[in-house]
């Protein structure tokens, strides 16, 4: 049984990533608010997705020869107008996907740590100011309009009570980065020489992130990175983003980050790191991508918490899969496993999704299961893949998915459009612009479809996780599992409240009786799930609970 006078000492994580709820934006894919900083060739939001444009056809017949190159205009501007959107939903933290200057509609191949993306702000003085700046010299560095539109959105953020944080992609670069094509034009001469781990220098080769050549990655030392100036840099950009205006107070800058690839640079560095961080803003948070147990990582020198892949690959072992299911008390083992490993107060903050920008939908998952959950959904990589659209009870098992998300020990993260039903495997497809029904008619009638119920699901299970502290903060206790009827019970409490999470990943109703813990209150009503049956007697309670589906109950 975990309580909540469980410790770790070693945690050092802020009070508030405790109660965050999470959403994850790729922010061109998001929201298109101004016509003014559209990029070249955008394509329209509505458009079909398989259908190519123009210029794409120019490239090629084949779809996956083109897709990875399209932008559809998505905006800070756009984000800031759907704020209330999120705010009705239930999110108070927002995850950005990166945000810096680059080429590709993803970011992750940065042409500047210095300013935002101009497609992503205003477009204005961009270029003209960035073009005057010397990128070792912090001194010469300014604001473009896109920046200081930045700037507004976090005003904006903050001023509803959202926490923001963003991609930190320190591992690599595009090769437009100024350090790069300094290095392409003066070779051993560069400035930036050692900044690269060059093979070759003529004909000049670099090793590249994943062995992508147009992903130039930094060189590494056992301490971190091998250039003094490459360190430096990188901690200057962290102080710019984390203080903007540099006067000590950093309520006007982003409240932490997410790390893309840490375990790609040695540990070392993260630990100095940690400690700027922490010393710009100690109520800071820090993620890491690590997608393996990461104990090493949660230490106290490293990052608060990671993007909990364990937990994902749980759900969906247990709910979505079918040939391959898990059982729900292997999938209670190995959650309790990973909360001891981690400790009480580690585990409060970890990032809990059920998917992402790297994995299928959560729904897609469900309409092909029993694949390997990071490597089995390419649609390009396997003709058999069925990309179409979900079935009603493949929604119903994700609303499983996330009551477990939305009850659970963690901190729930949502991959932007998933309460609308959005579906997809794995890159590019899972990355198709967000459905909004002001938008109205999208070209493809299968996409005229956000579904009214999932969302409002979402929503229910986010106010409840949003409305009680014991889901939160409070403490566990698995009260009931029955492999045979694959059903999982489990309670959250703390001094003011107590509340049972009933869930049935099985095709049929399941009715059991579970005698109730000492001092647990004898009465109950239903706060999440529809038809959950309830009576108690003499200790006992007896429920009910409809086929893959989660009840929760709070004690009167």
């Amino acid at each position: 049984m975990d309580g909540t006078t469980a410790s770790c000492a070693r945690s050092s994580s802020p009070e508030w990533a405790r109660h965050a709820i999470w959403y994850q934006i790729m922010l061109d894919r998001f929201r298109s608010g101004s016509q003014q900083n559209n990029p070249p060739q955008i394509r329209p939001w509505t458009s079909d997705w398989f259908t190519p444009s123009p210029w794409e056809q120019a490239i090629s017949d084949n779809f996956y020869d083109f897709v990875f190159g399209r932008l559809y205009g998505g905006d800070l501007d756009g984000l800031i107008e759907k704020l209330p959107y999120l705010e009705d939903l239930g999110i108070n933290a927002i995850y950005l996907n990166p945000v810096f200057a680059a080429r590709t509609h993803h970011k992750y191949d940065a042409t500047n740590y210095v300013h935002i993306d101009k497609y992503f702000g205003l477009n204005g003085n961009d270029d003209e100011l960035m073009a005057r700046e010397d990128l070792l010299d912090p001194s010469t560095w300014r604001w473009t309009d896109s920046d200081k539109r930045f700037l507004d959105f976090l005003n904006a953020a903050h001023e509803r009570h959202f926490r923001v944080i963003i991609d930190g992609v320190f591992n690599h670069v595009g090769t437009h980065h100024p350090a790069y094509q300094d290095l392409i034009q003066n070779g051993q001469a560069s400035r930036f020489a050692d900044w690269f781990d060059v093979h070759s220098w003529d004909p000049l080769q670099v090793h590249g992130w994943a062995g992508f050549s147009e992903l130039p990655a930094f060189r590494k030392s056992d301490r971190g990175l091998v250039s003094a100036t490459a360190h430096e840099h990188i901690f200057h950009i962290t102080r710019r983003w984390m203080d903007p205006d540099n006067d000590g107070d950093p309520a006007d800058g982003i409240d932490g980050w997410r790390l893309d690839v840490p375990s790609e640079i040695p540990m070392p560095f993260w630990a100095e790191w940690r400690d700027l961080v922490k010393s710009i803003n100690p109520d800071a948070y820090l993620t890491g991508e690590i997608w393996t147990r990461a104990d090493a990582w949660l230490d106290g020198n490293h990052f608060d918490a990671v993007m909990n892949y364990e937990f994902a690959r749980s759900a969906v072992d247990w709910i979505i899969n079918r040939a391959s299911k898990a059982s729900a008390s292997q999938i209670d083992e190995r959650l309790r496993t990973l909360r001891e490993a981690y400790g009480w107060d580690v585990s409060l903050v970890q990032q809990n999704l059920l998917d992402s920008h790297d994995t299928a939908r959560i729904v897609s998952m469900a309409r092909n299961p029993d694949r390997d959950y990071e490597h089995g959904h390419r649609a390009q990589n396997d003709p058999t893949y069925d990309n179409g659209k979900p079935e009603p009870s493949e929604y119903r098992r994700v609303r499983l998915a996330v009551a477990l998300q939305m009850t659970y020990i963690g901190a729930p993260m949502v991959y932007y459009g998933d309460e609308a039903g959005m579906w997809g495997g794995d890159d590019p497809t899972n990355r198709k612009p967000m459905i909004w029904e002001d938008l109205y008619p999208y070209e493809s009638p299968n996409e005229n479809f956000v579904m009214v119920e999932h969302r409002d699901f979402y929503r229910a299970a986010i106010h409840l996780r949003r409305a009680h502290a014991a889901l939160r903060t409070g403490g566990y206790e698995t009260l009931l599992i029955n492999d045979d009827d694959d059903v999982w019970v489990y309670r959250r409490w703390n001094d003011n409240e107590q509340l049972i999470v009933a869930l049935n990943a099985s095709t049929e109703r399941r009715t059991f009786t579970l005698s109730l813990p000492e001092g647990m209150p004898t009465h109950y009503r239903t706060v999440l799930g529809k038809h959950g049956d309830v009576s108690t007697e003499d200790g006992q309670l007896t429920l009910s609970v409809p086929h893959v589906a989660g009840v929760v109950l709070l004690g009167t």
